[in-house]
């Protein structure tokens, strides 16, 4: 004797949140940006963080190159260009 299945039915999905519409975004972003929280960094902060930027894009470029260069010798000496 087969055990009879029934076919579960889904569920309703959850009705969703209208979302705000763009003017009452940007009055949130005007908002947060004003907030006494929120921290901007001073100028020797920002020089700091942007040079510690250039420094890593610079190191992962130089790393990226090499291994780039060391990968293609690899590839010439397996698979000689004619």
């Amino acid at each position: 004797m087969m055990a009879s299945t029934t076919a579960q039915q889904p569920s309703e999905p959850a009705k969703k949140a209208p979302r705000p519409g763009l003017q009452e975004y940007l009055k949130g972003v005007r908002h947060e940006l004003k907030s006494p929280q929120t921290h901007w960094p001073t100028r020797p902060e920002l020089i700091k963080m942007t040079q510690i930027v250039l420094l890593l894009i610079t190191v992962v470029a130089i790393y990226c190159g090499g291994l780039d260069f060391i990968l293609s010798q690899i590839t010439e000496r397996v698979i000689p260009h004619k």
